[in-house]
């Protein structure tokens, strides 16, 4: 005779969680502070591609472009008073604000981000950001302005310490002149809530 098994603790709160396709979903704006309905899911698309071409199972010419990019700008300070330099400064950079009338079915959104608000003058806010778009020509050109200036940096920093060294009477030896190496970092996983500080005693 078997006996039933006796459970003894209740169920959970909400009641036991039942597996779906959405459970998954790397895509989910829940893990995204910066999600934008539709485009999102493009960026992503284009970084799984991008892997498949590092796995060896896609051809670097099948990844997808972005056909443009939207940015979230700050547009208060830390007290919460209007501040637009970085607004300004996007703008001067080919991006615009995206307004309440951009949001729609066939429009330039299809719907306003999780949390997201309009605002007085029509933009779309959230918390202290306001959201902007540039199309992707724009947006290429600020990449290409953006890898010359360090290109430009690397080159005369390494002119720089050539002079230093020939100003303090040194030479370099052929082979060993000064030289500035580029390496790709370790990633880093950014922190959403920032560790507690230690009062110190």
């Amino acid at each position: 005779m078997k006996v039933p098994l006796l459970h003894t603790e209740p169920p959970p709160e909400f009641g036991e969680l039942k597996e779906s396709p959405e459970f998954h979903d790397q895509a989910a704006m829940d893990g995204d502070l910066t999600y934008v309905p539709g485009f999102s899911e493009l960026r992503l698309a284009r970084d799984r591609a991008i892997l498949e071409v590092m796995q060896g199972r896609r051809r670097a010419s099948e990844v997808p472009t972005l056909p443009m990019n939207f940015r979230w700008a700050r547009c208060q300070d830390k007290k919460g008073e209007p501040d637009n330099r970085k607004v300004i400064r996007a703008a001067n950079r080919g991006y615009k604000v995206v307004t309440k009338d951009e949001v729609g079915e066939g429009k330039l959104l299809k719907e306003l981000p999780a949390g997201a608000r309009v605002a007085a003058d029509g933009s779309i806010r959230q918390g202290d950001t306001q959201l902007m778009v540039a199309d992707a020509q724009r947006v290429a050109r600020n990449e290409f302005a953006k890898r010359a200036r360090t290109e430009s940096a690397t080159k005369g920093a390494e002119a720089g310490f050539a002079a230093a060294l020939e100003a303090v009477g040194g030479r370099p030896v052929k082979g060993a002149a000064p030289y500035i190496k580029k390496e790709v970092g370790q990633p880093v996983r950014a922190e959403l809530s920032p560790k507690p500080k230690v009062d110190s005693k």
